[in-house]
């Protein structure tokens, strides 16, 4: 909000310099973003947090200027000075269908109005705060929404079919074009103001077209009226359309200032447009207002904020702010707080006030104690801290990205293994590219890893620990998911060694590490068929019969559409899932004192052969003295040709009682071949022993 110095003046003492101003008012908890000098006067614009409302007006600054200073306020006097000739309960008949969504609403009818430009003094008032100056009827409209915080509407009297105003729910799917030349479609929660052929208005955020105030208008109705905030709110964010009224309604108005604030227009308009107002206010009220009655202890003032101030002390904070207080002596306030303060609740909010008003500065610190909570921990969260501590000293960055994404990425990473309909949209997005729930880690990490390439950061390696979000029918489900993304060197430069790229089995190895370190069984890497994935370059992770993830490099053609020249590996496990196939006890065997001995076994077979078929058929042999078998190499030329490769396994043999034979060795090794090669036969074409 801006409010310029010498308006402000007019309801406040004037010896208040802007430098005092904007220090005081950063003291009252308001943020002043910005002083500026607009023709020699100091304009500030203030951010106000959703509980300030009653500081969206110049009154509403005066008022906090006037608490935390003992500056007097001087609000404006409101005089209307009416015409006896006629009476509005002839002219005007207001009928309120919705009186939850509207429980007060209240108009006023000018005749004879002249339009024009509005005075020098009003346009540079209004153009200081950021409005264009329009035309008398709608700028004084408008200087007392700035004046008094409560939002108005004038409609040309004239154009009102009946002279009747009808407030109602829309009907699904009625049209409405508001003010902007814009046909809204309208829904059954939405509050129109009517008249009795037509809408004429949205209540509480944009007035319509066929009866705004032209310049050929000579008779106005003016309309001030209290709506439910949540109502508002739900029409402004549903539409998109976000207006000063919406604004100061969305955050509650006083629903006692209308009449006030409708005579104050009033006032004005016959003073500025030479208009004659006609004898008599209508005002629809479904129910009282009453002021909120409370009680709060200086004891827990005092207890809360770490002071110790007075009675004397407090009860002067309560009347700076405008409450009526009765103090019993001894400890307990009855606070009324007026209807305009819709931030106040309770007794903790009246603390908060005399802590604003009594300074944060003047709040000495004191010695906290800790007192550790009595709940436990959630096994999720505990589990989630210690995969991240081990990713970490695995050398991995956490990366945190944002869970909404936009066309342009979900576009390029485009997964089909979930359905078309399972990507949650956003109803009122900030914009395009913040429009979608993702699906998984990939796309943000994708965009992290391209804004580093692009600033000429090549080598890449972190982790994101995050929700996924999608919906399974009627279902919305949001998994925790780990993402682990590698691209660039695998080491950083060393003169000594050739630094190399990063590939699929430097990220199988780090999931492979962190599985072993969470204790959980050693996976099986199965093939897949992603279609983000590059394909012979990926596979699901499976623990036993469960999947609890993937692992691959990105597909060449979503790293084309990026414009990123060099590979990346990703890989994503469900957290819930990890957790489950933890194990919770993990038993130490002993070492043995016996030694072991070794033995290879190198065979050839066809290229798409995976190694771990190789391994399960080693695996299956019941050999007693078989303590391992691992893969040592695999090798590749022209000699043997493009489809097919030497694979190397690796034995160690030990027996836990002895030392174990060289004899006893060779037989059992030569058994554990003959067996692992009939398993086989009947899945590789070429087997032989070289």
């Amino acid at each position: 909000m801006k409010f310029s110095l010498s308006w402000l003046r007019d309801y406040i003492e004037p010896e208040l310099t802007p430098e005092r101003i904007g220090a005081t008012l950063t003291l009252a908890g308001l943020e002043v973003d910005d002083i500026q000098t607009v023709d020699g006067d100091a304009v500030f614009d203030v951010s106000l947090t959703p509980n300030l409302g009653h500081c969206a007006s110049m009154i509403g600054i005066a008022r906090e200027l006037s608490a935390t200073t003992g500056k007097s306020l001087c609000p404006p006097i409101v005089t209307v000075q009416e015409s006896p000739n006629e009476q509005i309960a002839g002219m005007l008949h207001v009928k309120i269908e919705d009186k939850i969504a509207c429980p007060r609403y209240a108009s006023r009818i000018i005749k004879n109005v002249k339009i024009a430009p509005s005075p020098e003094w009003l346009q540079r008032r209004l153009i200081a705060c950021g409005l264009r100056p329009i035309n008398n009827i709608v700028d004084i409209v408008n200087y007392v929404v700035l004046e008094m915080g409560h939002p108005l509407h004038a409609f040309d009297y004239d154009r009102l079919d009946g002279h009747e105003i009808i407030v109602r729910r829309a009907i699904e799917g009625e049209l409405f074009v508001t003010l902007d030349g814009k046909e809204r479609t309208l829904s059954s929660s939405d509050l129109l103001i009517c008249d009795q052929r037509k809408p004429v208005a949205l209540a509480g955020v944009m007035g319509g077209l066929n009866s705004e105030v032209g310049d050929d208008a000579t008779n106005i109705l003016l309309e001030a009226a209290y709506f439910e905030p949540g109502v508002i709110r739900k029409t402004s964010k549903r539409l998109g359309l976000l207006t000063d009224a919406s604004k100061r309604f969305e955050r509650g108005c006083d629903p006692n200032i209308v009449v006030k604030a409708l005579d104050r227009a009033a006032m004005l308009i016959r003073q500025i447009a030479d208009g004659e107002v006609v004898s008599g206010v209508v005002d629809v009220q479904a129910k009282s207002f009453p002021e909120l009655k409370t009680t709060c202890r200086l004891s827990r003032i005092n207890h809360v904020l770490g002071t110790h101030l007075s009675l004397n002390e407090v009860e002067t904070i309560f009347h700076r702010l405008g409450f009526a207080c009765h103090c019993d002596g001894q400890d307990v306030f009855t606070v009324t707080a007026p209807t305009y303060r819709v931030d106040i609740a309770g007794e903790i909010d009246l603390i908060e006030e005399v802590a604003r008003i009594y300074g944060y500065d003047n709040i000495g610190d004191s010695d906290m104690r800790y007192t550790f909570s009595t709940l436990p921990h959630a096994p999720i969260y505990l589990f989630e801290s210690e995969v991240r501590a081990r990713l970490i000293g695995a050398g991995l960055q956490e990366f945190l990205t944002c869970d909404l994404i936009g066309p342009t990425l979900e576009g390029i990473v485009q997964d089909d293994s979930l359905p078309a309909d399972a990507t949650v949209r956003v109803l009122n997005p900030t914009s395009i590219e913040q429009s979608a729930l993702r699906t998984s880690l990939l796309p943000g990490m994708l965009n992290l890893i391209k804004y580093n390439i692009d600033r000429q950061n090549h080598d890449v390696s972190g982790f994101e620990i995050g929700r996924v979000h999608f919906k399974e029918g009627d279902i919305y489900k949001e998994p925790t998911v780990i993402g682990v993304a590698l691209t660039g060197k695998s080491a950083p430069h060393h003169w000594n060694d050739k630094p190399q790229d990063v590939d699929f089995f430097e990220l199988k190895g780090v999931v492979e590490t962190l599985f072993t370190e969470l204790n959980i069984e050693k996976p099986l890497f199965k093939i897949s068929d992603f279609s983000t994935f590059h394909t012979g370059r990926q596979a699901s992770i499976c623990v036993g019969e469960l999947e609890v993830g993937a692992l691959g490099e990105v597909h060449p053609a979503i790293l084309r559409r990026l414009d990123v020249q060099q590979r990346i590996l990703f890989a994503e496990i469900s957290l819930q899932d990890l957790m489950q196939v933890r194990k919770a006890v993990q038993k130490m065997q002993p070492l043995s004192v016996y030694p072991c001995s070794e033995r290879d076994w190198t065979l050839t077979v066809n290229e798409n052969v995976p190694v771990q078929e190789l391994l399960d058929a080693v695996n299956k042999v019941r050999a007693p003295l078989l303590e391992k078998a691992s893969l040592l190499d695999i090798y590749r030329s022209d000699k043997l040709g493009k489809e097919v490769k030497n694979v190397t396994l690796h034995f160690t043999y030990r027996d836990s009682r002895k030392t174990i034979e060289q004899e006893a060795v060779d037989a059992e090794h030569a058994r554990v071949i003959n067996e692992a090669k009939r398993i086989l036969e009947k899945k590789i074409n070429q087997t032989m022993e070289v």
